[in-house]
């Protein structure tokens, strides 16, 4: 509810291992903002990361 509150966004995207089993934890969230799996489900970031690399983002 705080990053809401914050940034008033208008989808959370998840990665990562939990993305996997989203449908078990998601419907229990108490946010207004939809949630949905990555749909690189674990690899998101690994991709995404490559791709900030080959496009010469620093951090």
């Amino acid at each position: 509810k705080e990053y809401e509150r914050l940034f008033w966004p208008t989808l959370f995207i998840v990665g990562g291992g939990i993305s996997r089993k989203s449908e078990k934890w998601v419907p229990f969230l108490s946010n207004k903002t939809s949630v949905v799996p990555a749909q690189l489900r674990n690899r998101a970031g690994i991709v995404g990361a490559a791709m900030a690399a080959e496009q010469g983002v620093k951090p």
